[in-house]
């Protein structure tokens, strides 16, 4: 078990979820909602559904995460209710696109805010600015990983705190400025006739859902490390819900702000909302808002490298991942070689083309996932299989109306434009193909035990690790919460 001293506690919970909503989405999301929904009310409208959607998630996974108690989110969830080839297609996919994709977003736009911010000094051509934001990117990864290699609760969780303090200070200046836009200099424009040029084709409005969800992505966090929760009962949904409201109605203010100032013309065109923000509203100190808004992306970072660690180890402990990937260190158990891992993949990841397509595909991707999850989920609840005896507990209708949106975010951007669904399933197909080659057999060829043992002593070597062998899923403490068991 994970030792207690190395759980997290309430208040790092709660900074973790806020900190993970609370990121690169709001710097990237509005101009891509307002581009889709194509007016300011029907945008705020926008924000509003994806912080409900983002709600209703968060309730079915308080339930599961304490239930199921293992790390892993939506893996060690449909490996519990015994969807392993499912979970394991799945697994391969997140771990090599999706979740790394997000961080590599989140080091690129760092990048960006940096050299936006650098620009009032030293401009740099064009032609460099493309490796100039990954470079920029990439050398907090790397003090960000180390960080990670330590434990959470002395060192990454405490790291965390301060990095959600300081978003909620960030967040705080552009609200309060917007706000006194609007109040004393009774800058509504924009509010008035607000749904003037509204798009109202559902594929357009799915699509700015989708950069909504990629804003609000974090709720499901804790879920990732559930085995280093502190009283998850507790703990899990009171940071799920807290998280949620606070970043959903920093969120929502934050887009209003915007829009007291800006026009749609500019918010639409603006490649760093924030900064344009600043440049009309605050004077000389506007040169140093692209460093705040930095600083605030470090805590998406650090969580995001958490969460995608903890995925990939739990894939690794059920044998789906490759077996050095168990590595853990003695004294934090912190999976150092897959934060290691992670953090390559997220570089490499960096060069691939527009931000905005790779935000599409991998949402469709985490989407399919989570309605096979909410699918069985609701079967279980249905036919009195799952009956948790020591977790928060919610009603059937709760995964039922989450089921129905996750299959309407596929269903509708699908009729409309296909090659969504095309790139979306083709990650989870190579995800299958390397689950029945490489998994599902149970001997592989003798140089693949010698490649594997050779990398074991290795890792254990460069990262001082040991192999955690609490392979979770078989033992009774992995079933303890609820009535049925299932033989995997």
């Amino acid at each position: 078990m994970i030792e207690q001293n190395n759980k997290i506690g309430l208040i790092t919970a709660i900074s973790y979820t806020i900190g993970d909503i609370v990121g690169s989405g709001i710097f990237i999301s509005p101009t891509s909602i307002l581009n889709h929904a194509g007016s300011v009310g029907l945008s705020l409208c926008l924000w509003a559904i994806c912080a409900v959607i983002s709600l209703f998630g968060a309730l079915s996974y308080v339930e599961l995460g304490p239930s199921i108690r293992k790390s892993g989110c939506d893996f060690a969830y449909l490996t519990f209710f015994g969807l392993r080839p499912f979970a394991a297609s799945f697994m391969w996919a997140s771990t090599c696109l999706s979740y790394p994709a997000t961080m590599a977003i989140q080091a690129v736009t760092f990048g960006e805010y940096v050299i936006t911010g650098l620009d009032n000094w030293i401009y740099l051509a064009d032609n460099f600015r493309f490796l100039a934001y990954r470079l920029v990117g990439f050398s907090v990864l790397w003090p960000l990983m180390y960080l990670n290699f330590f434990s959470l609760r002395h060192v990454a969780g405490y790291f965390q705190i301060v990095a959600t303090f300081t978003k909620l200070i960030i967040a705080s200046i552009i609200i309060f400025t917007g706000f006194y836009f609007i109040i004393f200099k009774h800058s509504v424009s924009n509010f008035n006739n607000s749904f003037n040029g509204s798009n109202w084709n559902p594929s357009g409005l799915v699509l700015g859902i989708y950069s909504g969800l990629f804003a609000y992505n974090g709720w499901d966090v804790l879920n990732f490390g559930a085995e280093e929760i502190e009283n998850p009962r507790r703990t899990m949904p009171i940071a799920a819900m807290t998280g949620i409201c606070i970043s959903a109605t920093i969120f929502l203010l934050m887009n209003i702000s915007y829009f007291s100032v800006l026009t749609v013309d500019e918010f639409k065109t603006s490649p760093a909302i924030a900064v344009t923000f600043a440049e009309k509203t605050l004077g000389q100190f506007h040169y140093i808002v692209p460093f705040l808004v930095s600083l605030l992306l470090l805590g998406n970072l650090n969580t995001t490298i958490f969460a995608c660690s903890r995925y990939m180890q739990a894939g690794a402990k059920e044998n789906v991942m490759p077996t050095p990937l168990k590595l853990i260190n003695h004294s934090s158990r912190s999976p150092r070689l897959t934060v290691f891992v992670v953090v390559i993949i997220a570089i490499l990841l960096s060069f691939i083309g527009s931000l905005d397509q790779l935000i599409s595909y991998m949402s469709f991707a985490t989407w399919s996932q989570r309605r096979l999850l909410q699918a069985a989920f609701v079967y279980f609840k249905f036919t009195g299989k799952m009956k948790s005896q020591d977790s928060f507990v919610v009603p059937i209708i709760v995964p039922s109306i989450f089921f129905v949106i996750c299959v309407s975010l596929l269903v509708i951007p699908t009729i409309q434009n296909y090659h969504i669904a095309v790139y979306g399933l083709s990650l989870t197909l190579g995800g299958a193909i390397i689950y029945f080659i490489f998994v599902r057999p149970k001997h592989l060829p003798p140089i693949f035990n010698v490649i594997n043992d050779r990398v074991v002593k290795f890792s254990q070597i460069m990262f001082d690790m040991v192999i955690d062998e609490q392979s979770g899923f078989e033992t009774p403490e992995y079933i303890c919460n609820c009535d049925y068991k299932i033989k995997l």
